[in-house]
C-alpha cells in the first residue's frame, strides 16, 4: 500500500506540474505584453554604442597667443579634428570606451608675427561616469557624463615665423617630422608621447537607436613639443590642447532583454 501510495503522490504531481507549466506558457502567449514575453525568451545582448564627429582643438600652452584669430591671410586656428569612439556600457553609471583622433592643432602670437603647427593622430581609452546614473539613457532622454582617461598621440609639429606683411610662412624655426634640415633642435622622425584627458559630456537621445554627444575635454601630453618648439626647457605649462567636439552614436543592444515596468 504505501508503494501505491508513492506512485499515486509521484504521478499528482508530475501532472500538475506540467499543467502548471502549460497554463503559464498559455498566460504568457496570450495575455502579457510582446516586451515582457520577450525578455522572458531572450538573453539581453551586450549594450554598446559607437560613432563619430568632428571638433576643434586649441593649443594650451605659453607657446601661444590665447585669442583666436581667423582672418590673418590663409591663417585659420580654428582646423577641424575628426574622431571615431566604441564605448561599452559597465553598469548604469558607467561606460568604458576608446577613441580615435585625427586632425590638427594651430595658433599664431605675437601679434601674428610666429606660429605653432601639430598634426596628430590619437588613440585614448575613457571612463565615461553619468552624473544622473542613466549613461545608456534608459530612462532619461539625455545623461551628463565625466570623462577621465589616457591613451598616445602621434606627432609632428613645427614653430615658424610669418612675415607680418605677406601674411606667410617665413622661417621654420625648430620643427618635428618636417624635413628642415636647418631648424635648430631639428628632429626628423614623428613622435609618439602619453596622453591625458578629463572633461564632461552631454548626451541627448534622438530614439532608442541613435543619440548626439557634445564634449569638452583638456588633453595633456607628457611631451612639450607638441607645439613644435624644441628650444623650450620649461615643463609649465605642459604643452596640450582644448578640445570641444559633436558626435552622433549609434547603440547596440538587446532593450527586449531588459526587465522594467511594463507599458499596457
Amino acid at each position: 500500500m504505501l508503494k501505491i501510495a508513492q506512485i499515486f503522490i509521484f504521478i499528482v504531481v508530475f501532472t500538475s506540474t506540467r499543467s502548471f507549466a502549460s497554463n503559464t506558457t498559455v498566460f504568457s502567449n496570450n495575455y502579457l505584453p510582446k516586451k515582457v514575453k520577450s525578455a522572458a525568451t531572450l538573453p539581453a545582448k551586450e549594450d554598446f554604442r559607437f560613432g563619430g564627429g568632428v571638433g576643434f582643438g586649441l593649443f594650451v600652452t605659453n607657446q601661444m597667443d590665447y585669442h583666436v584669430t581667423t582672418n590673418f591671410g590663409d591663417y585659420r586656428e580654428l582646423l577641424p579634428t575628426y574622431f571615431a569612439g566604441v564605448y561599452k556600457k559597465v553598469n548604469p553609471n558607467l561606460e568604458i570606451g576608446m577613441q580615435g583622433r585625427f586632425g590638427s592643432l594651430f595658433t599664431l602670437k605675437s601679434d601674428n608675427t610666429q606660429g605653432s603647427r601639430c598634426d596628430f593622430n590619437e588613440l585614448q581609452v575613457s571612463a565615461v561616469y553619468s552624473f544622473t546614473k542613466d549613461v545608456s539613457m534608459e530612462w532619461e532622454k539625455f545623461t551628463v557624463n565625466g570623462i577621465v582617461g589616457f591613451g598616445v598621440t602621434n606627432f609632428r609639429a613645427k614653430y615658424f615665423t610669418v612675415n607680418p606683411r605677406t601674411q606667410r610662412e617665413e622661417l621654420v624655426v625648430a620643427s618635428v617630422g618636417y624635413g628642415n634640415k636647418d631648424a635648430k633642435g631639428f628632429q626628423a622622425e614623428r613622435q609618439t608621447a602619453f596622453i591625458g584627458h578629463a572633461g564632461l559630456a552631454i548626451g541627448y537621445q534622438l530614439n532608442n537607436l541613435v543619440s548626439i554627444y557634445g564634449e569638452a575635454t583638456y588633453n595633456m601630453c607628457a611631451s612639450n613639443k607638441l607645439s613644435g618648439h624644441l628650444l623650450k626647457t620649461n615643463f609649465y605649462p605642459q604643452d596640450g590642447y582644448f578640445y570641444t567636439s559633436v558626435g552622433v552614436f549609434i547603440r547596440f543592444g538587446d532593450r527586449r532583454g531588459q526587465l522594467g515596468c511594463p507599458k499596457f
